[in-house]
């Protein structure tokens, strides 16, 4: 399991994978560390499901100031389940009155571009080329896992950065585990596509029902794409059976917070003679 660490009120959990790289900063937010109530309790990042405003905004500063991120430098998506990849080219933090790009996963090699997905049971998952220095972010719940949004992503930072697969790091973050999810029809035939997803699914008893493993689902599409096995991490912790800790879309029936969890290269310091 990826351990969980904290700094100052926020815990959140690191892969251990990608926490030795002294160019990367990446956390895995959990719930706890911030300032909302009730069934947004505490470190929820967004007021889309009925949070206070205010509350949501003062999690960002204490997200900002516990990280030493600048809020510019936080790169939030407009998440719509789809495939779409965003390539980030140039610095964002200046830009006035930014929009949510409207996609669910991020590449850059810039420095200083917090890379970030929200979750609340959908399977966040980082990329990292620690030759090239690229990084990748995704929003994967079962839409996009049955459109390969992760495949996609090694394709991009592979045309874009000419990243190596066989390079390529990867951290499969919280999201609702096999144990929880229960699935219908409609999603399996979804995924039915993909190469060996009689591995992703559990029978139930009863009729046209499933249990489905994201985590699994998303860790073989990167295999199939070149990654090395051992350079796929799994978190193993499971947002629905861990309320504690993590928000869950499925357990609260949809009325809960949303987790931030965000990838970045550090920008070098350099210093005048």
């Amino acid at each position: 399991m990826f351990p969980i660490a904290q700094r100052n009120s926020v815990a959140f959990l690191q892969a251990p994978n990608l926490q030795d790289f002294k160019f990367l900063t990446h956390a895995f937010c959990t719930r706890r560390g911030g300032v909302s109530e009730g069934p947004f309790a505490s470190l929820n990042v967004t007021a889309a499901q009925g949070d206070d405003p205010v509350r949501v905004e003062e999690n960002w500063n204490i997200l900002s100031r516990s990280f030493g991120i600048t809020l510019r430098s936080f790169l939030v998506l407009d998440q719509v389940h789809g495939d779409e990849v965003l390539v980030v080219r140039e610095d964002l933090s200046s830009a006035p009155d930014r929009d949510e790009p409207a996609c669910d996963a991020c590449v850059t090699g810039l420095p200083g571009v917090a890379l970030c997905i929200k979750t609340a049971d959908c399977v966040p998952v980082f990329l990292l080329d620690p030759c090239r220095q690229v990084v990748g972010a995704i929003h994967a719940g079962w839409g996009g896992t049955a459109l390969k949004i992760a495949a996609r992503v090694v394709d991009v930072m592979v045309r874009e950065f000419q990243c190596r697969p066989a390079d390529i790091l990867a951290a499969i973050g919280p999201s609702i585990g096999p144990c929880c999810y229960e699935v219908d029809g409609r999603v399996y035939r979804a995924m039915n596509h993909h190469s060996g997803s009689e591995r992703f699914f559990r029978s139930r008893s009863h009729f046209e029902r499933w249990n489905l493993d994201l985590p699994q689902a998303n860790f073989h599409q990167l295999l199939e794409k070149g990654l090395q096995g051992n350079h796929v991490a799994l978190s193993g912790h499971c947002t629905c059976c861990n309320p504690d800790l993590f928000f869950s879309h499925r357990r609260e029936r949809g009325h809960t917070g949303r987790h931030v969890n965000f990838i970045m290269l550090n920008k070098v310091e350099t210093h005048g003679i």
